[in-house]
């Protein structure tokens, strides 16, 4: 990702405080948390091929420093800040960045690598750090383990791998043109008042997405994706999008450290792109499908294989199928999991957005979450991809498709 990206695989929150937290005030507030400094000592250890690399704790490693900057009147969260990346090998996997903004208020940016915790347990562990000590402990790590035999689980992992090349065989539908030069990272927010957000949910259970809203979240982006894709000219292929599915239990913020997520990997047919609820109704049919034949269960038991090859066998066995092209753009929905951000380090915080990491190919990422009851959306994306025009383009669809004929 890297290489061919300028960004590794880093998630970003970025929490808006009401009043000014002073630094040393942070700095006291997280000396009361040990494992703040437990965190910062970890790195990630390569060991012998085809073992599971391991996060050590290196007791000589530095405290990640909290770097304090200052923000103009006005000014928003520089892009730069939030297309950083962390070296797992030689740096701290987590890290807090502190923006003043110039007349009150603070900007708390918690960075982490996906490696280390998914989007969930990074915004419980940032929530942890900034909340009053209590006696109730969080599970911090959980050995997720998979009682079958080795043959059985090698039988699931290669019928997996064949489900795979054939879901996202080409042509695939992507706004990615091959570029030799880095592409630049730029993020934008589409937000949702709670008028908005209750017309989009009821929207969304019209078209028959029930209890699973995100389903429709989806859908109109597919066909928001797919409306850019055919102003530029003939619309070709299928949209492929691996979607994560948290594994913890309902309402339960534990295991904070590891990734509890495994994926369900939708084809929307072009076919169904021209039309909300068709797409709409795809998507539900093929989550059945694949929740019936427990496609993230098998999921889970491939990923375990393939982690302990090499990273260049990975890498190889990720992009045969598509030419390197792993999705047509990458999609999440956090749900309610900002809904607990009323106050961090004693002060009433204003607004909580989570930025994703954003590969090239395809340099498109959308991520809804819930604040306070308003439905946001923070897009991640390359400019080698998509411009300015075509991104408001692009949002203008998308409100129209959530919000129907009340966006008029």
């Amino acid at each position: 990702m890297l290489r061919s990206s300028g960004k590794n695989n880093v998630c970003t929150l970025v929490v808006t405080l009401q009043q000014r937290l002073e630094l040393d005030d942070l700095k006291r507030y997280l000396s009361d948390k040990p494992v703040y400094q437990w965190v910062s000592k970890l790195r990630l250890k390569k060991g012998l091929p085809f073992t599971l690399i391991k996060w050590v704790v290196d007791a000589k490693g530095d405290v990640a420093e909290i770097q304090q900057h200052h923000l103009k009147e006005n000014q928003n969260v520089p892009d730069n800040m939030l297309a950083t990346t962390i070296n797992v090998i030689n740096q701290a996997p987590f890290k807090i960045d502190l923006l003043q903004r110039s007349k009150t208020g603070t900007v708390l940016i918690f960075t982490w690598h996906h490696a280390f915790m998914d989007a969930h347990g990074g915004e419980s562990l940032a929530h942890f750090l900034g909340s009053q000590l209590t006696s109730k402990q969080p599970e911090w790590l959980h050995q997720q383990k998979i009682n079958l035999p080795l043959k059985q689980r090698a039988l699931i992992a290669q019928d997996m791998k064949n489900y795979l090349h054939e879901v996202s065989k080409l042509p695939l539908l992507s706004l990615y043109k091959k570029q030799s030069a880095k592409p630049n990272l730029h993020y934008q927010l589409l937000s949702f008042n709670e008028t908005q957000s209750q017309l989009i949910s009821e929207r969304a259970r019209q078209h028959g997405a029930g209890i699973s809203l995100s389903n429709f979240y989806l859908a109109a982006t597919a066909c928001a994706v797919a409306f850019i894709h055919q102003q530029r000219g003939t619309l070709e292929g299928d949209v492929l999008v691996p979607v994560p599915l948290d594994r913890r239990r309902r309402g339960s913020d534990d295991p904070i450290i590891g990734n509890q997520v495994s994926f369900l990997f939708y084809r929307i047919p072009k076919k169904a792109l021209s039309d909300l609820q068709n797409c709409t109704t795809e998507l539900i049919n093929q989550m059945r499908n694949l929740m019936r034949d427990n496609n993230p269960e098998h999921g889970l038991v491939m990923m375990d294989f393939m982690r302990r090859n090499p990273g260049l066998i990975y890498r190889l066995m990720l992009e045969a199928p598509t030419a390197g092209l792993m999705a047509s753009f990458f999609y999440s929905d956090t749900g309610e999991s900002l809904q607990k951000y009323d106050e961090l380090f004693g002060c009433p915080v204003e607004s909580a957005v989570h930025y994703p990491p954003t590969m090239y190919p395809p340099g498109m990422t959308f991520v809804f979450s819930r604040f306070r009851g308003c439905l946001q959306l923070s897009f991640g994306y390359m400019e080698q991809v998509i411009n300015d025009k075509e991104v408001e383009q692009l949002f203008n669809q998308l409100r129209s498709l959530l919000l129907g004929e009340a966006s008029e």
